[in-house]
């Protein structure tokens, strides 16, 4: 039954508010036609207006009905580490839990607010998590242990591809917890390219479509050490010198490049900066680019869907599915030589490969919860009965004793 049914998402930055557009209506708009309660929770962790608000206002998404302000907190007290954000996101989660008392609470993504499902696992609540089994096999990334963490708690976990299910089954996760629905940025490309394409933005940074290269850098492997960072940098120098190179500066990155200073090899060269840019700008400047440089997944997806060449600058992905496509290079240390080689690609690629079922996954996704909710699946997911037919977990519960004796008598 889904009377009285509360569902939380719990949201932390501005791709999850892109990717979650469709949902979070379709979820707000349907509690009254399906009896369910939801509640829109946002963890703070973004929190700048650019970051946050101006994508709730663009995508006419709902402000969150409550905000655990996890970032402002933390900037305040001048400790933004992630023991910090962890530490004050587990107790704020914690006292949302408490207030809210959710039946399951759903996360997309990788960033450190899925890292709070540890919490609402421990208060046996179920947890969801779209956009599972992404796994880059690259240990020194923060993300990589986000997604196997929240994985191995989720009682239900949402792939974009069967190939990322049958990564999921390899570490041990049952079957019958995974559901494979697309990738739901097409719905936001969808929703979005329109506006985007009425947006003005290139007259305003004074380009041509088709003769600059949109960059985006924000991942700590690319701007925490400082030789790196002056490496990614003197790249995009370098390349800038073939075509205007536009960098829209998010905060952390801003602030890195000011703090080593290294303000002038931006000074020094043909790179336009930005402020962070709403998602309809944003948009507009990835469809009419004649190359995408980035370090983000998203942008990635995007990239392939757009039609648009994609360097991928970082060691290894969590999306090589864009590269087996063909509309990826993965480049760690040749910039510019690869940056030649993706002008050369042909664009003529698979542009449903990250959706090859067709149609909307939001809405897949919202069907099959509200499936699972009337049939009382999370209320049993983590039963004896759904996890009987594993063989370590019949010997947990005494049911395999003779089995068990003669192993250890071997």
């Amino acid at each position: 039954m889904t009377k009285n049914f509360k569902l939380v998402t719990f949201l932390g930055i501005r791709p999850d508010i892109i990717r979650m557009h469709k949902l979070l209506a379709m979820l707000e708009n349907g509690q009254m036609k399906h009896g369910y309660r939801h509640t829109y929770v946002h963890s703070g962790q973004h929190f700048d207006f650019q970051l946050d608000g101006v994508f709730h206002r663009q995508l006419k998404v709902d402000p969150p009905k409550l905000n655990l302000r996890v970032g402002k907190v933390l900037k305040r007290r001048g400790k933004t580490g992630h023991v910090q954000q962890s530490a004050l996101l587990f107790q704020k989660t914690a006292e949302m839990i408490e207030r809210l008392r959710p039946d399951a609470v759903l996360y997309l993504g990788d960033t450190n607010t899925v890292l709070s499902a540890i919490i609402v696992a421990k208060y046996n609540i179920p947890v969801i998590h779209i956009e599972g089994g992404g796994r880059s096999f690259d240990w020194r990334m923060p993300e990589e242990k986000n997604r196997i963490v929240i994985d191995h708690l989720s009682d239900l976990i949402y792939c974009y591809l069967d190939r990322y299910k049958q990564l999921l089954v390899s570490e041990g996760i049952p079957e019958f917890r995974i559901a494979t629905v697309g990738n739901i940025i097409v719905d936001a490309l969808s929703s979005f390219l329109p506006a985007a394409g009425k947006s003005p933005i290139l007259d305003r940074l004074k380009l041509r479509r088709g003769e600059y290269v949109l960059c985006t850098l924000h991942r700590e492997e690319n701007i925490d050490d400082r030789d790196v960072l002056a490496a990614k940098l003197k790249d995009l120098q370098q390349l800038s010198q073939m075509l205007p190179v536009v960098l829209p500066m998010m905060p952390r990155l801003k602030a890195r490049i000011r703090r080593e200073g290294l303000g002038g090899i931006l000074l020094r060269s043909k790179i336009i900066t930005t402020e962070p840019l709403g998602f309809i700008e944003f948009l507009k400047l990835e469809k009419e680019a004649r190359l995408i440089v980035t370090d983000s997944g998203t942008v990635q997806e995007e990239a392939l869907i757009l039609g648009v060449p994609c360097i991928v600058t970082r060691r290894s992905t969590e999306r090589p599915e864009t590269m087996a496509a063909g509309a990826t290079i993965l480049d760690e240390k040749d910039l510019c030589g690869n940056a030649e080689e993706a002008l050369k690609m042909p664009t003529d690629w698979d542009r449903n490969i990250l959706n090859p079922m067709g149609g909307s996954p939001s809405e897949r996704i919202f069907q099959d919860i509200l499936s699972r909710i009337r049939t009382g699946f999370f209320a049993n997911s983590r039963s004896f009965e759904e996890l009987q037919q594993n063989l370590f977990v019949r010997q947990a519960y005494g049911l395999e004793h003779c089995e068990l004796r003669t192993m250890a008598a071997s």
